[in-house]
């Protein structure tokens, strides 16, 4: 099993997969990167208590989860890293522009570190995948306030993926759909957009998984489950098949 990192073996991907945390060790190992956690942007600056309290909450339920894991996994917390960006610049900022400072920052990062080493660090999550938090995620701490049915409403934040992080041909396909609509030549059969908001219906692609999971960018997460997820969405397909779409939040699955 290992008690620190460097006397973990580095598992082939199925072993990883039967491992606690197998994919996240097993990713600072190839890469030689030595950290997880995401990037987190406060991107609402109304309630400076209900931020504290939030990014508090981020914190403890991780620790709390790794020292579950027990003296096998509990070394985990040392190499655990959450960025916190706290910017009043980008109060009320739309995803797209945290999604392109995020996008600048990890390219950056990433550029720096393949300066001196001969390991890939662009396939991590750290890098591919930031939380937004808002006024709507600030104001998920009242309503555990009420129990309905038994449990208590999520507290949630949204993960946001990086361009980067899209699949090319996702990318190709809103290029292309953006040229149409610039050249006027859409027939009315045409005008339905490839990449269309939320609440178009998904459609099934060959693979069985949801367009709208291909061309998503963003779910909400429960909180309690950001470090789960982190270990999770180093699968290249991970995130098509851990996708929740909005309004639903990611392991509550609700409409």
């Amino acid at each position: 099993m290992g008690n620190d990192l460097a006397s973990c073996p580095t598992w082939t991907l199925s072993e990883a997969t039967s491992e606690s945390y197998g994919h996240t060790i097993r990713a600072m190992k190839l890469s030689s990167f030595p950290k997880f956690g995401f990037v987190i942007y406060r991107c609402t600056y109304s309630d400076d208590a209900a931020w504290t309290q939030l990014l508090s909450l981020i914190q403890r339920e991780a620790q709390e989860a790794i020292k579950e894991l027990g003296p096998g996994r509990d070394w985990l917390g040392a190499h655990l890293e959450w960025t916190i960006v706290e910017d009043p610049t980008l109060d009320d900022a739309t995803q797209e522009q945290v999604k392109r400072k995020f996008d600048g920052w990890a390219g950056g990062v990433v550029e720096e570190y393949e300066r001196t080493s001969t390991d890939n660090v662009r396939g991590l999550p750290r890098f591919n995948f930031c939380v937004f938090v808002d006024e709507k995620c600030l104001a998920s701490l009242e309503k555990p306030k009420a129990v309905v049915d038994g449990r208590k409403p999520p507290v949630f934040v949204v993960l946001v993926r990086a361009e980067r992080g899209i699949l090319a041909w996702v990318l190709q396909a809103q290029a292309a759909a953006s040229q149409r609509s610039r050249s006027g030549v859409d027939s009315e059969d045409e005008e339905e957009e490839i990449f269309d908001d939320e609440d178009e219906e998904e459609v099934e692609d060959e693979d069985d998984i949801p367009l709208a999971a291909h061309k998503a960018s963003w779910m909400y997460v429960e909180t309690q489950h950001l470090l789960s997820l982190y270990n999770s969405l180093h699968a290249d397909s991970g995130w098509e098949h851990l996708y929740v779409r909005p309004p639903g939040v990611y392991r509550r699955n609700e409409a």
